[in-house]
């Protein structure tokens, strides 16, 4: 079951440009916070594969799962939203380390800037950077099958 189509395939899209640009750990997911719903990539979901039918949903203040089997290690996550408030986002670089950032595309941003060894990107090349990850992840062909399609059934 799909839930919430626009932030799943948000999700999804960042998550498969991080992990093509190996900007997330081995195990390490980003997240998708909407008011008091925390989205994230399910239980033994690839992060190079995972579609938005792969997204979980999790009440914030608790971890309680609302909707499919969160990661192992959601607590960390959920941990890292209560110590930060004001982020949307917050993800597990490759150096295991994890950041938290106003925006699910500034949290893809800071991730794949701290995997090149760059500084944060300014936020005035924020959408111009994020435009171009997703064009070049387009014609890569690392998106295929990130979108739902109305004949698409779960885990297919």
């Amino acid at each position: 079951m799909l839930i919430r189509e626009q932030p799943a395939t948000e999700l999804t899209v960042a998550t498969r440009i991080l992990a093509r640009a190996d900007a997330l750990a081995p195990e390490g997911r980003v997240t998708l916070r909407l008011h008091d719903v925390l989205y994230v990539g399910g239980r033994g979901v690839s992060n190079h594969t995972m579609t938005p039918y792969d997204v979980v949903s999790i009440l914030l203040a608790d971890g309680t799962p609302l909707l499919g089997v969160p990661p192992e290690d959601v607590g960390e996550y959920v941990a890292a939203h209560g110590d930060a408030p004001d982020a949307e986002s917050v993800g597990r670089g490759s150096d295991g380390v994890i950041v938290a950032a106003p925006s699910l595309r500034a949290c893809t941003m800071v991730l794949i800037a701290r995997r090149r060894g760059e500084r944060r990107p300014d936020a005035q090349s924020l959408e111009r950077v994020w435009q171009e990850l997703v064009a070049d992840a387009r014609i890569s062909g690392a998106l295929i099958g990130a979108f739902p399609t109305e004949d698409a059934t779960p885990g297919h």
